[in-house]
């Protein structure tokens, strides 16, 4: 329950600081005794702390004041979302499919594992109850495939199967398979996978010492707030392309 508010809050980031704030001003302003104008002070610090917290913790307005056109997506696209840690994360507050819902009507459905490499994805959504061909299906793996020490072959052979998965189950679905994005291992060393079939997402990172510094968290491997927010405009350019709409 605590999560789904904290979820609702990142959706709504403008109202969620705004409303409290707007509740407080008659309270401080009222004349009739203390206890109004303490509460007054209370709603405003809840507004201006849910504010601090949703800018410079969760990075949840960036997304809002990107470039978009208007009236064109109006109708609802089901979407699944697939992959290990990095889109279970995407559901939290934080995450870049939380800020997907803030901008896009999406109907969506995920399913994820932490620490899953590809072949264990394959095996999840054979297992999972998913609904009919999806819109989009935004597919993500390989980063432990290659923590566990696979070769280049093996990580690309797993996208293969997951992909070829993906395809046959459903068939109507567009598939949208995320690159491997850079990672920093210990050491310092920076890893950048090479973006091949079954990959068919373009990159959306430019410099990858600047990604691993800004987008990365210090483990060197998952997104941090700005991260979600750079992979969300992604996926929302490619969601909307063949539209009006474009975020830049």
């Amino acid at each position: 329950m605590w999560d789904l508010f904290l979820i609702i809050i990142a959706q709504h980031p403008f109202a969620s600081c705004i409303l409290p704030i707007a509740i407080a001003v008659p309270f401080s302003l009222s004349k009739q005794g203390l206890i109004y104008r303490a509460t007054g002070t209370a709603l405003f610090s809840i507004g201006v702390l849910i504010g601090l917290i949703l800018h410079f913790k969760w990075d949840s307005f960036s997304i809002h004041f990107s470039e978009i056109q208007e009236d064109s997506f109006s109708e609802k696209r089901s979407v699944l979302f697939l992959g290990d840690s990095i889109t279970c994360e995407g559901s939290r507050p934080r995450g870049f499919i939380t800020k997907i819902q803030s901008v896009l009507p999406i109907d969506h459905h995920v399913v994820c594992q932490k620490g899953a490499t590809g072949i264990e994805l394959a095996g999840l959504l054979e297992k999972a109850s998913l609904p009919l061909n999806p819109a989009f299906i935004i597919a993500q793996s390989g980063i432990n495939d290659l923590l566990n020490g696979d070769v280049q072959d093996q990580v690309l052979r797993s996208q293969e199967i997951l992909f070829e998965r993906l395809v046959t189950k459903f068939p109507r679905s567009k598939v949208l398979f995320l690159p491997i994005h850079p990672l920093k291992f210990a050491g310092g060393a920076i890893t950048e996978f090479p973006s091949l079939s079954p990959v068919n997402f373009s990159v959306w990172w430019e410099d990858p010492p600047s990604f691993v510094q800004d987008s990365l968290l210090p483990d060197g491997v998952h997104l941090s707030a700005h991260g979600h927010s750079l992979l969300a405009k992604n996926i929302v350019n490619k969601i909307i392309s063949g539209n009006s709409r474009q975020i830049h």
